[in-house]
């Protein structure tokens, strides 16, 4: 076994078992959406964030947004313990934009690595102990990517993997149905008391590095960091191009 082999798996070690959780420092990323997000946590409190709504790529501001939130903090990157990114649905060209980032800073400084879909980081934001809760955000062209979840005694899991479907679609599956629902597209349904839509932040770097923390099982570290995005649907090129073969 190789010595830097040996220094991921010391660095990984020295985490899971003498730091806690609660003061682990994390860096939180999420591109997938117009909604750009930074946060810095110590364990599950916030301690600075940048939001950002931009019609431009996330690329003309990630590092440079890091590097001043962090110096703002008082923070050096290579205090860091866990660099967690939003993995979508979303826009497939800031989805790559924030995984690489954050793989890039990961495997720079010898960190653990999580992925977190933006639809499970919203479905744990809202403070539901029992029940049924849709995740519902804008795919465009009448779309909507989705996924359910069942809350039961606090705990979330979840019930319908992320999909894509058209909102007319969507909105015969959730008629009159007992259910919790949050996101971005409005599916309420005059005069009816269910679905019950609930208020969250849209922005979610920091519900990522949140729920980062609460799945050790599914940080990555080693030498050669690998992520799985989430597109659902594929890049607008690869559409193009298809219509045109």
């Amino acid at each position: 076994m190789n010595l830097k082999k040996v220094k991921y798996i010391i660095r990984s070690l020295l985490l899971s078992t003498i730091m806690p959780l609660n003061s682990a420092k994390v860096l939180a990323l999420d591109t997938s959406s117009p909604r750009g997000s930074i946060a810095f946590l110590e364990g599950r409190d916030l301690r600075a964030e940048m939001r950002l709504n931009a019609i431009q790529t996330h690329s003309t501001f990630l590092l440079s947004s890091i590097d001043f939130l962090a110096q703002k903090l008082g923070w050096q990157l290579n205090e860091l313990n866990l660099i967690a990114t939003g993995i979508g649905p979303g826009s497939f060209t800031g989805i790559r934009i924030g995984v690489a980032t954050a793989l890039g800073i990961a495997q720079s400084l010898s960190i653990p690595f999580a992925g977190i879909p933006g639809l499970d980081a919203l479905a744990h934001q809202p403070l539901i102990t029992e029940g049924r809760l849709g995740v519902a955000l804008n795919a465009h062209r009448s779309q909507v990517f989705y996924a359910e979840y069942i809350s039961s005694k606090g705990k979330i899991r979840t019930v319908q993997k992320s999909s894509l479907l058209f909102l007319s679609d969507l909105e015969r599956r959730l008629a009159h149905r007992h259910l919790y629902i949050v996101g971005d597209v409005d599916v309420r349904f005059p005069g009816a008391d269910w679905p019950c839509p609930l208020p969250v932040d849209l922005f979610l770097a920091a519900s990522i590095g949140r729920l980062a923390l609460s799945r050790k099982k599914s940080w990555r570290s080693g030498r050669y960091l690998l992520a799985d995005p989430l597109y659902i649907r594929p890049p607008d090129a690869l559409r193009k191009k298809t219509k045109t073969d």
